[in-house]
């Protein structure tokens, strides 16, 4: 009889406990905040406008450093840095696991005021984000799939 491989355990966050998309705004101060599940951890777009990626940030929960800075890159001109880094904190500390935030806003021709709003924007929708993932039962958070174990040249 041949000999079963181990099993790995890999654990992934359960689909139906992650939050639907959040919109905050209307018309060009808009913003949307998708969240999807990269195994244990979390991947956060926010985006506006032209969506794009102008800046990524990565935070693990308890303030643990990230190593090489600051955990956050600008592709420059673009301006997203903070909010990105914002989300990503936000969101790690309430999930309990590392998020990454990928943050892209544009607006052609953006007022001061139009800027305000949009950030407001986003920041109430990082909030409300974080505040649906920190009610997710802990139960739910992981669940656990047996895959056969990877075999190695």
């Amino acid at each position: 009889m041949g000999q079963r491989k181990p099993r790995t355990r890999k654990v992934i966050w359960d689909p139906a406990a992650l939050p639907e998309p959040v919109r905050v705004g209307r018309g060009r101060s808009a913003v949307e905040l998708r969240v999807r599940a990269v195994g244990r951890d979390l991947l956060v777009t926010v985006t506006g406008g032209q969506a794009h990626a102008g800046a990524v940030a990565v935070a693990a929960p308890g303030g643990v450093a990230v190593e090489g800075g600051d955990g956050c890159l600008v592709v420059p001109p673009h301006k997203e840095g903070p909010l990105a880094r914002e989300c990503a904190r936000l969101v790690a500390e309430a999930a309990g696991c590392t998020c990454v935030a990928v943050a892209g806003i544009h607006q052609d021709e953006a007022t001061p005021d139009e800027i305000a709003a949009i950030v407001a924007n986003a920041r109430a929708g990082m909030r409300t984000l974080a505040a649906a993932l920190d009610r997710v039962p802990a139960a739910q958070r992981y669940c656990s799939e047996r895959l056969p174990k990877p075999s190695t040249p």
